[in-house]
């Protein structure tokens, strides 16, 4: 797969504006406190669904061909909400497989926003065989919740926003799970600032990145 460049990730950035919340960074006295450092936070639990997995399934989404019959994407939680949120906002019919052990209150969510939720399996890898069986049964569109040019494009708008907010910023440190946000955030930081380290995080127990 390409990775999206610096002007990919403005042009998401211009396509999803008024659709996202534009977070702002801003300053924390107790965690400078803490770690002997100026820090600043990007509040991206602000978004609509709680996280900024809204940015980069909005940005894949506008940027569906026309004549897409509908999307869907395997998702214990916040993708499928990100999802079903913006899909509904642009009548685009919406289908969410989350494993049987998804949070009975992100379901919910999902059907509220008016997705189509399917229960399968015991974790996302075998939800993701029932939505790639509906891909081809039901001509419908796959939208990853991370692996994905327009998803990541959408993730790094949030690295432009940090290096307007914090032009003097040293290190972002930013969370890793399926490491969309951290492509997408690092290629605009190291675009706009060259000299800034960017630095992925992720829990001991849970290392798969690293171990990759």
């Amino acid at each position: 797969m390409d990775l999206p460049n610096i002007n990919d990730i403005s042009e998401a950035a211009d396509r999803i504006a008024g659709g996202v919340v534009r977070t702002r960074c801003h300053y924390s006295g107790a965690l400078s406190d803490i770690t002997g450092c100026r820090v600043w936070v990007k509040p991206e639990y602000r978004q609509r669904t709680g996280s900024f997995k809204e940015r980069g399934a909005r940005n894949a989404l506008l940027r569906l061909p026309a004549g897409t019959e509908g999307v869907i994407a395997a998702s214990a939680g916040n993708h499928a909400l990100a999802l079903a949120w913006h899909a509904r906002d642009l009548g685009i019919p919406v289908t969410v497989v989350m494993p049987r052990f998804a949070p009975m209150a992100k379901q919910g969510r999902c059907r509220e926003y008016g997705a189509r939720v399917l229960l399968h399996g015991d974790d996302i890898q075998q939800a993701k065989i029932l939505a790639d069986e509906l891909v081809e049964s039901e001509r419908l569109t796959y939208v990853h919740g991370f692996d994905g040019f327009d998803v990541i494009a959408g993730q790094g708008t949030i690295g432009l926003e940090i290096a307007d907010d914090v032009p003097t910023a040293d290190a972002v440190i930013v969370p890793i799970g399926g490491a969309g946000l951290i492509a997408g955030v690092g290629l605009a930081i190291k675009e706009r600032l060259p000299s800034c380290r960017v630095v992925g995080v992720e829990p001991s127990h849970a290392a798969s990145f690293r171990d990759a």
